[in-house]
């Protein structure tokens, strides 16, 4: 009998496959299917660098990886964009 420790073993990327699908959903719904412009600025992207930026709703809010919620992003914008909300979360959390 297996004992469950009630943590489930799933990523919620999902696997290397079903990363590689959306990114190449992304290139053909946002470009050309070989490439496609950053959400955030003007910077070229293809497979290799396109990042997936969860958008309306944000990781941390509880959104997914639905195809209704992604779009294409470079990885500077993406990680200005997460350091932006962490500090936008400590500021609220410290003011209240």
């Amino acid at each position: 009998m297996t004992v469950r420790r009630g943590t489930s073993n799933t990523n919620a990327r999902g696997s290397s496959a079903a990363r590689r699908i959306r990114k190449q959903f992304l290139l053909d719904t946002f470009g050309d299917g070989e490439t496609c412009t950053c959400a955030t600025c003007p910077t070229e992207l293809d497979a290799e660098t396109v990042t997936v930026d969860r958008y309306p709703v944000a990781g941390i809010d509880g959104g997914t990886y639905r195809r209704n919620n992604i779009r294409p992003q470079c990885m500077p914008c993406a990680s200005r964009q997460g350091g932006l909300m962490s500090a936008t979360r400590r500021r609220l959390k410290a003011a209240s």
